[in-house]
């Protein structure tokens, strides 16, 4: 009866159109009430005891961080970066999307900042380039994911704080060669897609306008040097990590690029404060769901059906995928994690599955669901660059872009060490 109405309440208020973080909060809730004797008072506490966490802290910081680096001129510095490199590429300018949606994954963790920050640039010089829109937006959306895989990343962050037993390091040191082999495997559709529909648009390489990029963009490249580096050689937490971020993206955009006005500062606070809220209301509406499920022995009851099907790691991990996928084409990543994390997590062992690993996959797989509706957060902020609707960005390179992203997926999978070779290297 319990099971029945928790998530009887959650796909009622999800189907009324309520957002995520309310059908949490009231699955969880209304359960309570109904049929425990359970005070109010203990789930605002436990409310309250979630959020008292030293390591969500670095949350709030690295939106904050994400926006002052993109308001401050940053952005446009890296696309130019990414320009010179690989610009001169069949289909070059997909390319320089996704090598710079990698670098400012690198500074914001996020993946509308990242699809709002690159795409406001790339979209009209993509069109001015005679790329179709289809094409286009299919780009952006897909290579805004990249901003939660390279690391620092907010879904591993959270990751790391729901499971409480892994190393936010290790999975940022984990996510760095998935991530640039998911943007790899997607330059490589673009490249091949442009030698045929796009050579006219092929610019020539210039090892001239490589440096002269290279110069100009030094302070923007400066930022994920100096705060991952300072994270790995265990200068700082990662925490103080994300509060150092947001002090050198403020000298950067105002001393140095002389981009960010008092005005404008306000205005990323603002915005930070809002993000911020949002991210928390359904962190934090997250923990009651979990816990609600967690009393009434759902994560166990999970767990046994799946060790019942699953014989082996890779069982295990095709069961685990199709449903993070599902999961994922209707649930935003965050409230994803922190509800799965700690049910999947406790299996790992029976299989011999190193924690930090499964979380490079986990975020790997949900972040899927950001290109694929009806959530598809990447499909939305990517449209409402450009007044399209977002039919348009569901096309045949959508699809050939997931599937880049299922191919580098299942050599993740069975190859655990790709993800382990940096955290065992630097440990």
């Amino acid at each position: 009866m319990m099971v029945a109405l928790i998530f009887g309440v959650f796909v009622l208020v999800l189907l009324i159109g309520c957002p995520i973080a309310i059908a949490l909060l009231l699955g969880g809730i209304v359960p309570i009430m109904a049929l425990t004797d359970i005070p109010l008072g203990i789930v605002v506490q436990r409310l309250f005891s979630s959020a008292n966490s030293y390591s969500m802290m670095a949350v709030p910081f690295f939106i904050l961080a994400g926006n002052l680096m993109d308001t401050g001129g940053v952005s446009k510095r890296l696309v130019n970066l990414a320009r010179s490199l690989v610009g001169w590429l069949p289909g070059g300018l997909a390319v320089v999307s996704f090598l710079a949606c990698a670098f400012f994954g690198a500074i914001s963790g996020s993946a509308p900042a990242t699809v709002a920050a690159i795409g406001s640039i790339m979209i009209p010089s993509m069109k001015e380039d005679g790329y179709p829109m289809p094409f286009i937006l299919a780009t952006i959306a897909s290579g805004g994911w990249l901003g939660v895989i390279v690391p620092p990343s907010i879904p591993m962050v959270l990751y790391c704080i729901s499971v409480g037993s892994v190393a936010i390091t290790d999975v940022f040191l984990g996510g760095f060669i998935p991530g640039f082999l998911l943007a790899g495997g997607m330059s490589v559709y673009a490249v091949l897609w442009g030698r045929k529909h796009m050579r006219h648009a092929t610019r020539k390489f210039s090892i001239k306008e490589v440096g002269r990029s290279f110069v100009d963009a030094l302070w923007a490249l400066g930022m994920p040097i100096i705060i991952l580096g300072g994270i790995y050689l265990g200068i700082f937490t990662p925490t103080e990590a994300a509060v150092v971020a947001v002090a050198y993206g403020l000298l950067v955009s105002t001393l140095i690029y002389h981009q960010l006005s008092l005005k404008g500062l306000m205005q990323i606070i603002r915005r930070t404060v809002i993000t911020t809220n949002i991210c928390m209301f359904i962190v934090l509406s997250s923990t009651v769901f979990a816990a609600i499920m967690t009393r009434e022995q759902i994560p166990v009851i999970v767990g046994n059906a799946i060790m019942s099907v699953a014989s082996n790691r890779f069982m295990f991990y095709l069961l685990v995928t199709l449903l993070l996928l599902f999961v994922g084409t209707f649930m935003e990543t965050i409230p994803a994690i922190m509800i799965l994390a700690p049910i999947l997590t406790p299996m790992l062992g029976a299989y011999g599955i190193n924690p930090v690993s499964f979380g490079v996959i986990m975020v790997i797989t949900l972040g899927i669901g950001m290109l694929t509706p009806p959530v598809g957060i990447n499909l939305y902020t990517a449209v409402s660059l450009c007044g399209e609707k977002v039919e348009r960005v569901i096309n045949r390179h959508l699809f050939a872009y997931i599937g880049c992203a299922l191919v580098v997926l299942a050599l993740l999978i069975g190859f655990e060490g790709i993800i382990m070779f940096l955290p065992n290297l630097l440990r």
